[in-house]
């Protein structure tokens, strides 16, 4: 195994901050650097080539997780393939929204149909050839990827629907037209996916445990609860991950980031004891979960919505609430803003 050098020289250092952290091999030969010295330090495992020629530093992208590490592949990817948009999951993550699971072994491109290309498989991407419109083609700096509303939409045709329905909503939170992008996917494979979480994404949830919550009464024809609903005596106070506001009952997604590793986790918890206190005394009853039990438990999930809303018959009268509307914060519900009482069965694509 090569001997560790101590550390990246000065010049190296001076490159990578000027190319934002990636840079090519032409670029470093323009700063003086010879493409046999970047060889050495590749073998040294100070660089870390990503690319046909493109390189990075290795402890900064050891130092990355599964993800970030895709992130850095998709964006010398992009610089590498002058024709093509990030897509998929690779556009998921260099948008920044959120990932599930594993990332794919290689990073995915799509190239606008031409005579000229085909679809292609090269050992540092993908590249898929299709219909692209133009205002789907974008550009975050130097990198080349799909709007967030074809990404969005690219995952649910090939990924499990909850996890696409995850990544949508917070497509549609971000200001994405789902519903203008899908017309374009008509006659795709997995088309009837695309349009079932086109038309199911929801801007008002604003975390990924909020999807799978709300997934679940979809998946187990339970009443659908209101996103992010405010409540409060008189005036809304405290928002809540999802309101059922017939049968005055609430479920929160308990996120572990929430305590975990900070320190001031006792102060989290003393305040979110409070706030449990307080919407009791409202009048609420809870249900709380995890991801492990929404992401992979999810029948489980909702025998517990199911033995919650039972306890809680719905009401005559429902809890006051206001809508939260991105941005803006709690208004007054409108009528199309209040969920049934009762479930509304609603199909699932292939079913």
């Amino acid at each position: 195994m090569p001997r560790l050098i101590a550390a990246l020289p000065e010049d190296l250092h001076g490159l990578l901050a000027v190319t934002h952290g990636m840079f090519t091999a032409a670029e470093a030969r323009r700063a003086g650097i010879t493409d046999g010295r970047v060889r050495r330090l590749v073998g040294a495992r100070l660089l870390r080539r990503v690319g046909y020629g493109i390189y990075v530093s290795a402890a900064e992208y050891e130092a990355l997780d599964a993800w970030g590490r895709h992130r850095v592949r998709a964006r010398a990817f992009s610089a590498a393939c002058r024709a093509g948009y990030l897509t998929r999951w690779s556009a998921v993550v260099t948008w920044g929204l959120p990932t599930i699971g594993t990332p794919p072994a290689l990073p995915v491109a799509i190239r606008p149909k031409s005579p000229t290309y085909g679809s292609t498989v090269t050992p540092y991407g993908r590249i898929v050839v299709a219909t692209l419109p133009e205002h789907h083609r974008w550009r975050i700096g130097a990198t080349k990827v799909v709007s967030r509303a074809w990404a969005a939409l690219e995952v649910a045709r090939f990924s499990a629907l909850p996890d696409a329905l995850i990544v949508a909503d917070a497509a549609a939170r971000a200001g994405s037209d789902l519903a203008e992008a899908v017309q374009f996917m008509t006659y795709w494979e997995g088309a009837g996916a695309a349009r079932w979480v086109a038309e199911h994404a929801n801007s008002n949830a604003e975390t990924a445990l909020e999807t799978l919550g709300r997934f679940t009464c979809i998946e187990f024809v339970l009443p659908m609860p209101v996103c992010n609903a405010w409540v409060g005596e008189g005036r809304p106070r405290f928002r809540v991950d999802g309101l059922w506001p017939y049968h005055w009952s609430v479920f929160e997604g308990d996120g572990a980031i929430k305590y975990d590793n900070r320190p001031d986790a006792s102060r989290v918890i003393a305040a979110q004891n409070e706030r449990e206190w307080y919407l009791r005394r409202l009048g609420l009853d809870f249900a709380r979960f995890t991801w492990a039990l929404a992401h992979r438990r999810r029948s489980e999930l909702a025998g517990r919505f199911r033995a919650l809303l039972r306890d809680n018959p719905a009401r005559p009268e429902p809890i006051q609430w206001w809508k939260d509307v991105p941005g803006v914060g709690p208004v007054e519900p409108g009528p199309s803003d209040w969920p049934s009482p009762y479930p509304v069965p609603i199909v699932l694509p292939g079913m």
